[in-house]
């Protein structure tokens, strides 16, 4: 009964044995702890990258689709596509090649028309199904993609939570295709209700085809609460107080906060063109503005140089805007009335006079000068031409004898 074979063995017996493989269809997507942060802080405006990999864990080819998902009105996972109230934002896709070379590329997804040829190793965005569709991924295949996401200027400062979904081209459970794709989201591998940072689901129960990504918006909102001056009006060279008060209604602290007085220069105008460097009249650094809806914040007094005439004086938070702010709106704020010297007008006209009577002075000593020079200078000649008359009548009464040497 030796299973070795030797001189003279002979087949005893033959068993045939019948194997059935059958379709198997599993996509999934996953964010690589290792390599990428699911949360990610960051502020209105910008744009924010996720790293995920899009596995076919089935046996045969597959070409998987990609959808975003957001939370509805109720509070719910819709499960119809959609950004529901993130409609301002923008997602898009691209592949991303060359994932383990030091300088990766990322190729993205081309949106194609009615005539388009489908590509080849790309993704796009089919003209019928209006979906992104990936390239046809082979069995055990692993793709790189980047979920890309313009965050609208004007979004609330509040954490969101945006949901990718890849489908299988043989559709879900329900329809005989993926083993373990359900439409509804309450079975995701990754979502987090309770908010403790593991998920709610584990496997092999839960669905392998969502990934839940989480932006966390925080960003300092600086507003003018109120502006107020003691004294209006002074002599010229004197320093008045204007007396400001500033909070931070944002959820995240600023730092190296520029205020300025900006002198001659309309409320309107300042906020449609900026205030010029000549016009501020005084500048203010405040190291840290930390998030507070104090309805009393602590006032900050700004010295204004009296110059004359009467002027608008205007506060400018932020002048440069090197803040990212939710709000650029509430960042500048009149004083009510005009400031200026006492006389006014007068002071302007005294002012121009002094201005300009110091050049005159100066003008005038120069050419006066310049007459001391000329009549000392005809003296000296006047004088020299009488010597030389005197020495001619001289020698003109020698005879030709005296003048013998």
């Amino acid at each position: 009964m030796s299973e070795e074979e030797y001189d003279g063995t002979r087949l005893r017996d033959l068993i045939t044995l019948q194997v059935e493989i059958i379709e198997f269809h599993d996509m999934r997507i996953v964010l690589d702890p290792l390599v990428e942060s699911k949360i990610k802080t960051t502020a209105p405006g910008r744009t924010v990258r996720f790293v995920m990999n899009v596995t076919n864990f089935g046996n045969v080819p597959d070409i998987p689709t990609l959808h975003n998902h957001t939370i509805d009105a109720a509070g719910e996972w819709d499960l119809q596509p959609g950004m529901n109230q993130l409609d301002k934002w923008q997602i898009r896709f691209a592949l991303l090649e060359g994932f383990d070379s030091e300088f990766p590329t990322e190729k993205n997804c081309i949106e194609l028309t009615m005539t388009d040829p489908i590509p080849i190793d790309e993704c796009y965005i089919s003209a019928t199904t209006n979906s992104l569709t990936l390239p046809e991924m082979q069995a055990y295949t692993t793709l790189n993609i980047v979920a890309i996401v313009d965050i609208h200027p004007e979004a609330t400062l509040a954490d969101r939570e945006i949901g990718i979904k890849v489908m299988s081209d043989f559709g879900s459970s329900e329809a005989g295709g993926d083993h373990d794709e359900t439409p509804s989201w309450e079975d995701s591998c990754t979502l987090d209700l309770n908010g403790d940072g593991l998920p709610d689901n584990y496997s092999p129960n839960c669905d392998t085809n969502e990934q839940i990504v989480e932006l966390r918006l925080r960003a300092p909102d600086l507003e003018i609460y109120s502006v107020s001056v003691d004294e209006k009006r002074g002599s010229v060279g004197d320093m008045l107080s204007v007396n400001v008060q500033v909070r931070n209604v944002g959820n995240a602290h600023a730092t190296d906060v520029n205020i300025v007085l900006c002198s001659g220069q309309s409320e309107s105008d300042i906020k449609k063109n900026g205030c010029k460097e000549e016009n501020i009249a005084y500048r203010q650094t405040i190291e840290a503005i930390m998030p507070s809806e104090d309805p009393d914040p602590p006032i900050i007094t700004l010295l204004y140089m009296v110059e004359a005439g009467s002027h608008d004086i205007v506060v400018v938070l932020d002048p440069d805007n090197l803040v990212v702010e939710t709000d650029e709106d509430n960042n500048v704020q009149a004083v009510n009335g005009k400031m200026g010297s006492d006389l006014g007008i007068l002071d302007v006209g005294v002012e121009a006079i002094v201005q300009y009577s110091v050049p005159a002075i100066i003008l005038g000593a120069t050419f006066a000068l310049f007459g001391v020079v000329g009549v000392v200078m005809y003296g000296r000649r006047m004088e020299a031409l009488q010597r030389f008359q005197e020495k001619s009548s001289l020698l003109a009464n020698l005879s030709d004898d005296d003048m013998t040497f």
